[in-house]
Parts: C-alpha cells; structure tokens; sequence
C-alpha cells in the first residue's frame, strides 16, 4: 500500500513540476511578447515602404518613358508651329501693306475730289454775290472740313463694308488663339514702331503744313481691327 502511494505521489511530483517547467517557460515567452511585437510592427512597416516604394518607382519609369516619348514630338510640332506662325505674321504684314496701299490710293482720290470742290465753290462765289467772294481761304477751309482722313476712311467703308482685321477668325473660342493673336500683334506692332522710328531719323524735316488740306495717315492693321486683338 506504501508502494503505491509513493508511485503516485511521485507521478503527480512529475506532472506538477512538468507544470511548472511549463508556466516557467509560458512566462519567458510571454515576457519577450512586448519586444516580439514591435519587431513584428517594424517588419510590416519596412514591408509596407518597400512595397509603396517599389510601386512608386515603377509608375515614376512609366512616367518618364511616357514623357521621353511624348518629347520627341516636340521638334516637329515646334517646327509647324513655327511655321504657322510665320506665315499668320506674313499674312497680317500683307493685309497691313494692301491697306496701306488703299489709304494712299484714296487719299489721291480724296485730293482730286477736294479740289473739284474748290474749283466749283470758287466759280460760283465769282458768280454769285456772296459774302465768301473775296476770302478763297475760308471757302479752302470748309471745303477742306469734309476731306481728310475721315474722308478717306468713308471711302475704304464703301469699298470693304464692315472689314475687320480678324472676321471669322473666332479668337474667343479657346484662349489660345486670342493669346497667340496678342503676341503676334504685339511682335508687329513693336516693329511698325521701330521702323517708323528708323524713317524718322533718316527723313529731312518736314516742310510746314498745308493749311487748308492734310492728307490721311496710313492705317495699320492694328488700327484697322480697333484695338490690337
């Protein structure tokens, strides 16, 4: 009976300090959990950077092989372009010559006119009694009253009704075409002047002015299409 009692209390010694043995290591284990988890905590998120920098990189190389790709358009877009433009600003220099042209044709015209006025109006002030007959000056300047610039500027309405620099041009449709517009206005305006500045030096003085009549100066594109577009 001793025997027996001794075998099993030796049985429960070995299961109890298998126990212990046992939470012994369970709160080891449990000790390290606080430094299991940040080294966990700190391998997912060096995971995760190295994921998002591995995607990052790969839509960055997609990127700038698009972007290397798109560039070598540039040259031949820029070429056509340029030529474009060249020939808009060839094309407005052409439009501003004719007109050119036109003011100093009418502007002859004009001077015929206003001459057959003051032939006429002289003949019959000689003819009739009247109070101008004795003053040609007055009858020069009323007759030089309706000549001029805004004569000459009748003259090209009735021969180009309604002329605009820019018809049917629909500069407001996108920004674009009203800002490269501008720019080329800008570039020929600023060369008008420049040549204008160039003739001024190199022109004797003027002689002084005829009282009675001026001609027009010459309308520029810019001045043709109101305000520079």
């Amino acid at each position: 009976m001793a025997d027996e009692l001794s075998n099993e209390l030796a049985k429960k010694l070995r299961k109890a300090e298998e126990a212990a043995n046992y939470m012994e290591q369970l709160e080891s284990l449990a000790s390290q959990a606080p430094s299991l988890r940040e080294q966990v905590s700190l391998l997912q998120r060096m995971q995760e950077r190295e994921d998002l920098r591995a995607d990052s990189m790969g839509r960055a190389q997609i990127a700038l092989s698009a972007a290397s790709e798109a560039q070598q358009n540039l040259p031949s877009l820029i070429a056509d372009a340029a030529r474009l433009v060249d020939q808009l600003a060839r094309t407005l220099r052409e439009v501003d010559t004719f007109r050119r042209e036109a003011t100093v044709a009418l502007s002859v015209v004009d001077r015929m006119d206003y001459e057959d006025e003051i032939d006429q109006a002289l003949e019959q002030a000689d003819d009739a009694d009247s109070p101008l007959q004795r003053d040609a000056q007055s009858i020069r300047m009323i007759v030089g009253s309706r000549h001029g610039s805004t004569r000459v500027r009748q003259l090209m309405e009735q021969l180009t009704p309604g002329f605009e620099v820019f018809a049917g041009c629909r500069l407001d449709d996108t920004p674009m075409r009203r800002e490269l517009t501008n720019l080329i206005m800008a570039q020929l305006a600023a060369e008008a002047e420049a040549n204008r500045a160039q003739q001024q030096r190199r022109m004797p003085p003027p002689p002084p002015p005829a009282p009675a009549f001026q001609a027009p100066p010459a309308t520029t594109v810019a001045e043709s299409a109101g305000e520079p577009a």
